[in-house]
């Protein structure tokens, strides 16, 4: 299984790295805006989101966005095996951290420790369930196993799907967003949540 997952995310992976710098900042661009229309966007106050990597969905302009609007902007840093959100006021205030990735710096005082947040997660690979394979390290996952009222949105470009078969830890979206479609397994509804 582990050995399947490693070969579709190569696949995938490779096949995201042969778009052109041009066609990923214009796919990203279609995301971005995509995602700032969403009634959970809107909603939440805290925003959960990665500091875009090589070819992944670009998200300074989904974070520019939410730090203008004055929204709590959170940011992942890896630590040992585990995960932490840290908030930031500028993207300025990222560093080189794990793996090379913009990752802000730890202060007690800002890492996130509530109940319910928007999070926007990088995919490498998505299928039409929900499904998700991230770098294969499990830091969402475990992650997302212990703050269980977060509402998952994962981006990716639409040549990123592919079947995938889940195993019991895996953690589904509640909605993917691509350049070419918006894929809804959980839909937001604003009636069910408080303003958080």
């Amino acid at each position: 299984m582990e050995t399947d997952k490693r070969t579709i995310r190569k696949e995938i992976l490779k096949l995201r790295n042969s778009l052109s710098e041009e066609m990923r900042a214009y796919y990203s661009s279609i995301i971005s805006e995509k995602v700032k229309k969403l009634p959970a966007y809107d909603h939440f106050q805290d925003i959960l989101i990665y500091a875009s990597y090589q070819s992944e969905v670009i998200t300074d302009d989904i974070i520019d966005d939410a730090l203008k609007k004055g929204k709590n902007v959170y940011l992942p840093r890896v630590e040992g095996e585990d995960m932490s959100f840290y908030m930031i006021g500028s993207r300025d205030e990222l560093i080189s951290g794990s793996y090379g990735i913009r990752e802000p710096e730890p202060d007690e005082n800002k890492r996130f420790n509530k109940e319910k947040a928007l999070m926007i997660m990088p995919l490498s690979v998505f299928d039409r369930q929900g499904n998700r394979l991230g770098y294969g390290k499990g830091f969402y996952d475990r992650f997302l196993s212990i703050h269980k009222g977060i509402y998952k949105i994962g981006i990716a470009y639409r040549i990123q799907e592919h079947e995938i078969v889940p195993e019991k830890t895996d953690i589904k979206m509640d909605m993917i967003e691509t350049d070419k479609e918006s894929i809804v397994l959980n839909e937001y509804k604003e009636v069910e949540h408080d303003r958080f």
